[in-house]
């Protein structure tokens, strides 16, 4: 490895980095450690420079110790590694880890399950319930044919739900950019909108695409999973005889309704999971929620601006630019 990159490695690193010789002068910090630290580019040159809680740790430490410190008003474990060539120790390593950003992707995870088990318990209950009523002989014989519509439709609901929440680990956890091709944004927007078109008639709302041939660099699956959600929460968000209109043209993706709109105050708010701005439509619309997080999702991993315009009841712009082809 080229030693040019041992910088650029230490600072995409989530740990705070901190080296130092036998004499505690400073030999590298990590842009993770000299934000903990609050210390600018050359603000600590010396272990002496540290902030005291970090200084007193390392008064009487061992190699491999941890402890957990409150630094400038947050969290911090710091953890000790002695630095050692040909056995010989040659300085100090100090690893430093926000507690603070681990406790608030705990409660975001707590939060995401607890809204991912009532999502499911309340078409579970649906089912259960019609199904006892079958299975008892309760259900007259004109109603089974309407519970069986109810069950076929909550289980969709449940299938929908479970694949958007496997879509979002999948984006979370894994490399998705190594599959990455040219793929076409327009092509893309065609095959979304003849899915949905009969969708879309059942509401009573029109679907209209322009532009030409749009080439961005990505993953075809995800890029699908984009313009799909886009398209399907304008679909189920429109008024009757609505219209959305997708447009594709250098390296941006447009996607335009008539529908309800999206108040200001919730307007940064409509890509967080199962954030949703009327509760009671989602419901009757069948919306699992997630939508929109996913299409926050692959923008990020594919390194695109995403931006909103809306205003309530008159309708709803979402563009999504993507960087150029390397």
């Amino acid at each position: 490895m080229n030693d040019a990159m041992l910088p650029g490695i230490l600072d995409a690193m989530e740990d705070g980095v901190a080296a130092f010789d036998l004499e505690g002068t400073a030999l590298c910090l990590n842009k993770k450690a000299r934000s903990l630290l609050h210390a600018e580019e050359d603000g600590i040159r010396r272990i002496d420079d540290l902030p005291q809680p970090v200084r007193a740790f390392f008064g009487g430490v061992r190699s491999g110790q941890s402890e957990t410190i409150e630094l400038f008003g947050q969290a911090v474990r710091l953890h000790y590694q002695d630095m050692t060539e040909n056995g010989l120790r040659i300085g100090a390593v100090l690893v430093l880890t926000d507690l603070g950003e681990q406790q608030r992707a705990e409660r975001l995870r707590r939060e995401f399950t607890a809204n991912v088990s009532h999502e499911l318990k309340t078409p579970l209950t649906s089912i259960s319930g019609y199904a006892e009523l079958i299975e008892t002989g309760m259900a007259k014989d004109g109603d089974v044919r309407v519970f069986a519509e109810r069950i076929r439709r909550e289980s969709n609901r449940m299938l929908s739900l479970i694949t958007d929440v496997i879509t979002l680990s999948e984006l979370e956890e894994r490399a998705v950019m190594e599959h990455a091709e040219t793929v076409d944004l327009y092509a893309i927007a065609r095959e979304a909108t003849e899915t949905l078109k009969s969708a879309a008639m059942a509401r009573g709302v029109s679907v209209q695409i322009s532009g030409g041939p749009t080439p961005v660099r990505g993953v075809r699956s995800l890029l699908s999973e984009l313009v799909y959600n886009l398209l399907d929460n304008a679909i189920r968000y429109n008024r009757a005889n609505g219209t959305v209109s997708v447009r594709t043209a250098d390296r941006t993706l447009t996607v335009r309704d008539t529908g309800i709109g999206i108040p200001k105050r919730f307007q940064s708010r409509i890509f967080e999971r199962f954030f949703r701005v009327d509760k009671s439509r989602s419901k009757t619309t069948g919306g699992t929620g997630l939508g929109l997080a996913i299409v926050k999702h692959v923008c990020e991993q594919h390194g695109a601006a995403i931006r909103l315009s809306s205003a309530e009841g008159i309708g709803t712009e979402i563009t999504v630019t993507f960087p150029e082809n390397e």
